[in-house]
């Protein structure tokens, strides 16, 4: 039987491979939605970077979401998948379910389902900006996979990123709330709103 050493070098490598994949599914995603956009419809210069805005903090609200009400469901396979996540954290195995997606394909999938709704609004109304909200959506999806492995597996993370780690760590250890990884703007605003709903009603057991 191979050592917990052996195993965690083997899975971490597995790991990286799969962050790979999924960061460069990420930004071939987000780069062919907005080019499709560009091509199909009028845009602005001037409204691409608020675009860009509106999608990075969409996707802040759509991880909150996701994360809450589907990885802590009550029950589903994603539910399931998130459950083995927690119940690793501390596993010679972690690094095989750090990542967001253990496929390329889920990442891709994620993006064509967020990019329906955007690309609806912007034939309907003509709008120039929607381009960069899949730039901006692109943007967070990477810097959330990339600070999230940080976050596990170790490596350098600047300092105002620190208080964000100690925020996503202790969502494991008390499996409460905190359901934005980096970020906290929904968990921020989800409290102030519902101090109540701050506290999952089915959160994944470690």
């Amino acid at each position: 039987m191979p050592s917990d050493d052996v195993i965690r070098a083997e899975t971490k490598a597995e790991g990286l491979r799969t962050k790979r994949n999924n960061l460069i599914a990420a930004a071939l995603s987000g780069a062919g939605l907005a080019a499709i956009s560009l091509w199909l419809f009028p845009h602005s210069l001037a409204g691409i970077p608020g675009g860009f805005v509106i999608g990075f903090f969409y996707a802040n609200g759509f991880e909150y979401c996701l994360h809450r009400f589907i990885l802590h469901g009550p029950r589903g396979f994603f539910r399931q998948e998130h459950v083995v996540h927690h119940a690793t954290l501390n596993s010679p195995e972690i690094a095989r379910y750090v990542n967001f997606s253990r496929n390329p394909w889920g990442v891709v999938a994620i993006f064509l389902a967020n990019a329906a709704p955007f690309f609806l609004l912007q034939w309907y109304f003509r709008n120039g900006w929607t381009a960069g909200v899949f730039v901006g959506f692109a943007v967070y999806y990477v810097a959330f996979e990339e600070i999230h492995w940080r976050m596990h597996m170790g490596g350098w993370l600047p300092k105002w990123l620190r208080p964000a780690a100690r925020h996503h760590l202790l969502h494991h250890a008390q499996e409460s709330e905190r359901f934005n990884v980096f970020l906290p703007i929904f968990d921020w605003v989800v409290g102030l709103v519902q101090p109540s709903a701050a506290v999952s009603r089915n959160p994944a057991k470690r």
